[in-house]
């Protein structure tokens, strides 16, 4: 019996021994193991763990430079950069998003619920606010949240606010121009990209050293050619048409007619490009250069002249008017009042639409199209401006009466103001072809690119430029545009009402009201065209726009120089 109890505790102990000599290799393994590893740490991997942990704490940001400014001819300031941060998050190093989520949006103004519902997701990176206010910037940094960090952005501004936003366009987030001259010369002013030295703090957050980097280049100031007082005369005018006509739309452009400066381009509505993102598309489009419409009898000046370019009639030739009503095939053209016999000088100075399609038909189909080809209508006026319409100026055969008719009296084809107004130059300025001048002048570190005049090749003689400047002149002082006259000026100009077509057919309630005119009548210093799309009550254009081309033609002429010898 005790034989066993002796055989037992010996077995025990055997046991016990064996448990500590594996405990104890183990242990021996262990350690040996912590050294080799310490060895491969300290001599083998050293410098790719050094390397590691200087990548941790250090990195670079790339970040554009400032944008470069616009400028008005006189050096106005329109759009402008600075520097600004935003608050984003990484929701995976928010242990709890809940009380994060209530700190931020009571420090940046921002609803609860969502931002929990960000903070709250599996995403790496989230936005939290952009463009936040140097003291919202402030108190976020004092917070020290752990996983919410700042991060230095590009803000675009327009110190006057929506001052021809279409025309000048926007800036997206990202610091891409998105429309307008913004995107049209989106490279020359957003310059070269700049990386910045990059810290981590212990918690994460982003800690940047702001060295100038001297491999970075600014982006270009742009000048146009744009007169900022004009502009915002021009938007005053039009703010009060769109109230008094309520009209869906107005639009305004004026140009020098002798070398194509755009020196007013407003659109009303319009929006602020501050806050585009609260803006709807619609409010960006510049109607100017990409909405086209029928011109009515703001065309036929340009088909009359083309037809005494061509030879076909004299200013004095004589036409039957029919007293209103005309037959041509299977169509009746109406006169807005009958008359008999008229000369083209009268024609046009009394608008008729039978006149004009029997000068028309002197000339023949083609030899229509391509005159007013010549002027600019059915292409891009050359301008640059992004998405700009080339209009509709169809092909016509001289078997199509009906289509040539319409056309003399502008029906049947579509323009855009600013090619309206680029026509109404060429007879304005005796005859040559212009390209509106959207800019002036690019001025870079690497030199000063000037942009050349507008004025272009000779398209009409200058006696039938001048002859079409003594009809217009006519058509204000007696004719239908009598609402545009000044008291100390003489004016020349043309009135068109067209019907829109509306499921496929003329309206006979919707109208697009327009006015073509310059000043000086001989030696013109500014054209400008006003389109009203759909007034309500008065719609023809001697009613609503004419008086909206004396009242800027005013100002222009008491506000900006005049070139000699246009004073009367």
């Amino acid at each position: 019996m005790k034989r066993g109890r002796r055989d037992t505790k010996q077995r025990r102990a055997a046991t016990q021994r064996r448990r500590l000599f594996l405990l104890a290799g183990l242990g021996v393994l262990g350690y040996a193991g912590l050294g080799l590893r310490a060895v491969q740490l300290q001599a083998l991997d050293a410098e790719w763990l050094a390397a590691r942990a200087q990548a941790q704490r250090q990195g670079t940001v790339h970040l554009d430079p400032l944008r470069g400014e616009i400028r008005d001819r006189h050096g106005i300031l329109l759009a402008s950069s600075a520097s600004v941060e935003s608050v984003a998050a990484s929701p995976r190093r928010i242990q709890d998003e809940r009380p994060t989520a209530a700190v931020l949006a009571g420090t940046l103004g921002l609803a609860e619920k969502p931002l929990g519902r960000r903070l709250g997701s599996q995403r790496s990176f989230v936005w939290v606010k952009r463009w936040v206010t140097p003291e919202e910037a402030d108190r976020v940094r004092h917070l020290g949240l752990t996983g919410v960090s700042l991060h230095p952005e590009r803000k675009r501004f327009y110190p006057s606010r929506g001052l021809a936003a279409p025309y000048l366009g926007f800036v997206g987030r990202d610091g891409e121009g998105l429309a307008g001259l913004e995107l049209a010369f989106d490279g020359a002013l957003r310059g070269a990209s700049t990386s910045l030295p990059l810290l981590r703090s212990a918690r994460g957050g982003r800690l940047i050293r702001w060295e100038a980097d001297p491999h970075a280049r600014s982006g270009a100031r742009i000048v146009v050619a744009l007169d900022a007082r004009l502009q915002h005369f021009a938007e005053n005018l039009l703010e009060q048409a769109l109230r008094q006509t309520r009209a869906k739309h107005v639009t305004l452009v004026a140009l020098d007619p002798w070398n194509g400066d755009v020196l007013a381009l407003a659109e009303r509505p319009s929006f602020d490009p501050n806050r585009f993102w609260l803006e709807k598309p619609n409010a960006f489009r510049a109607r100017a250069f990409v909405d086209a419409f029928e011109p009515g009898s703001t065309l036929k000046p340009f088909a009359v002249a083309a037809a005494l370019e061509a030879g076909a009639v004299r200013a004095s030739d004589r036409f039957d008017c029919e007293q209103g009503a005309w037959r041509v095939a299977d169509q009746v053209i109406h006169d807005f009042k009958p008359h008999g016999e008229l000369s083209v000088r009268e024609i046009v100075t009394l608008s008729s639409n039978i006149g004009a399609a029997k000068v028309a038909g002197r000339l023949g189909s083609q030899r229509l199209v391509a005159g007013l080809r010549k002027l600019g209508f059915g292409e891009p006026t050359g301008s640059g401006f992004p998405g700009e319409s080339p209009g509709i100026l169809r092909t016509l055969r001289e078997a199509q009466p009906v289509e040539r008719a319409n056309l003399a009296f502008g029906q049947g084809i579509a323009v855009t103001a600013i090619q309206l107004a680029a026509a109404g130059a060429t007879l304005a300025n005796g005859g040559h072809r212009v390209w509106p001048r959207l800019i002036l002048r690019l001025e870079s570190l690497g030199g000063t690119v000037e942009w050349p005049s507008g004025l272009g090749e000779r398209v009409l003689s200058d006696r039938t430029a001048r002859l079409m400047r003594e009809m217009l002149r006519d058509a204000v002082a007696r004719g239908t545009g009598k609402a545009a006259a000044l008291p100390h000026y003489a004016v020349a100009g043309k009135t068109g009402t067209a019907q829109k077509v509306v499921d496929g057919s003329y309206s006979t309630d919707r109208y697009v009201a327009s006015f073509l005119g310059f000043v000086p009548a001989h030696h013109p210093s500014l054209v400008v065209v006003v389109v009203i799309d759909e007034p309500q009550g008065a719609h023809t254009g001697g009613r609503v726009a004419a008086p909206v081309f004396r009242e800027l033609a005013g100002f222009a002429l008491e506000q900006l120089p005049r070139r000699p010898g246009g004073e009367v």
